[in-house]
């Protein structure tokens, strides 16, 4: 498993984090935030550009076809081939989009990636549509493809449609067809998670995201999980995954189209705390409480510069300060590490429950100290994790 930082907004802490703390092994430019000639200059962050192109994939974001030229914001309309570009036409046929992803994947190739993520488009409810490109493509990709080229075709899956069992199973049908020329997936999943919940607790999105990475490894694909957030720790424990993305900002770890389609904006946040002994995050503001209560030690990260900084009592929060987002960067990648170091995956499973029991005997010593987390900060999620894996 590896892991790779999906950039966007404030990408210089992550490509710090790779450099000077040695978190990553590559990284994911999202064309949301980068046009194509920021692929030009010399040099990215003060590193080699061909240096850090050398273990870069390209995030194309097809996926609000045309509806992504309405953001006010955004690089998309820097792209000639981007469906961005083609408001003003009332309607976009098939050939328009396979034109359009196979300008894409050249684009890419003449940047000199080795890693070719094939753009896609997302699909709420017709798969029958996903599933007819993923076959045109692949054909192109089998007449035309490159030697020493890797190529990953991207699965944007709705919440319709990863809730949806027999959908799930139609799809990987396709995908693991024995003409498929891709050497993997770039797999995309809109998870949804109730209001004031950072995570989704649905057992079916849980059952079926699982699976198909399943399926996919057991086919020996390549399979990397983009716009993933920490629950990516329950879907490794119970498969190999080949590539996992972490990010700084909640809209590179929580995939919804609407960020794709229409303008929106972030709320104000002084920021979180991502605790590996809460499987959780911990809102800024209840910092304090919990310090005032002597329970910093429960939730605490271990040998983690970030977190140490960021728990000092002046420290001055904020959601735009890197401490606070490496903390969760090392944080989570050591999660996964050693999730990953396991290869026996009865065995991976039966830590992963160990390091949730830890976390609900966590919770409950807070509480035992008249700390009562709530909302997002609260355990909503651990029981359900527990279930999940037990299940299997």
């Amino acid at each position: 498993m590896k892991i790779l930082h999906l950039l966007g907004h404030c990408s210089n802490w992550n490509v710090d984090a790779h450099y000077k703390n040695g978190i990553g092994e590559g990284f994911v430019f999202c064309a949301y935030s980068f046009p194509p000639e920021y692929f030009t200059q010399k040099k990215i962050h003060h590193y080699s550009t061909s240096e850090i192109l050398s273990k870069s994939f390209i995030d194309l974001q097809y996926f609000g076809k045309k509806e992504s030229g309405s953001i006010d914001r955004g690089k998309f309309s820097h792209y000639s081939f981007h469906p961005a570009n083609n408001l003003n036409d009332d309607s976009i046929t098939n050939v328009y989009l396979i034109d359009s992803i196979i300008r894409g994947i050249n684009f890419q190739l003449e940047l000199g990636l080795t890693n070719i993520i094939i753009p896609n488009y997302y699909e709420n409810d017709d798969i029958n549509k996903l599933l007819v490109i993923i076959r045109q493509i692949n054909k192109w990709v089998a007449q035309n493809k490159h030697e020493g080229i890797r190529y990953y075709m991207s699965i944007p899956l709705s919440n319709h449609t990863i809730i949806d069992n027999d959908k799930i199973e139609n799809i990987l049908i396709s995908l693991t067809d024995i003409d498929i020329a891709f050497d993997g997936y770039y797999i995309v999943c809109e998870s949804k998670p109730e209001n004031r919940r950072k995570l989704s607790v649905d057992y079916k999105y849980l059952r079926n995201l699982s699976r198909v990475f399943e399926v996919l490894k057991k086919q020996n694909f390549t399979t990397i999980y983009a716009y993933a957030n920490w629950d990516a720790i329950i879907f490794l424990a119970s498969t190999d995954i080949d590539y996992i993305t972490i990010a700084s900002f909640e809209n590179l770890r929580n995939f919804n189209i609407r960020r794709f389609t229409q303008n929106e904006d972030g709320g104000p946040s002084k920021g979180w705390y991502f605790s590996e002994k809460l499987l959780n995050v911990v809102r800024a503001q209840v910092i304090d409480l919990i310090r005032a209560q002597k329970g910093l030690e429960i939730i605490k990260n271990d040998k983690n510069i970030f977190s140490d900084a960021i728990l000092e009592p002046l420290f001055q929060w904020s959601n735009q300060k890197p401490d606070v987002h490496k903390n969760y960067m090392v944080a989570v990648t050591r999660l996964l590490q050693n999730i990953s170091s396991i290869s026996d995956l009865e065995n991976r499973k039966n830590y992963v429950l160990s390091i949730i029991e830890s976390a609900i005997a966590n919770y409950e010593a807070l509480e035992d100290k008249k700390v009562f987390l709530e909302d997002e900060n609260k355990n909503y999620h651990l029981r359900t994790w527990q279930s999940h894996l037990r299940t299997k």
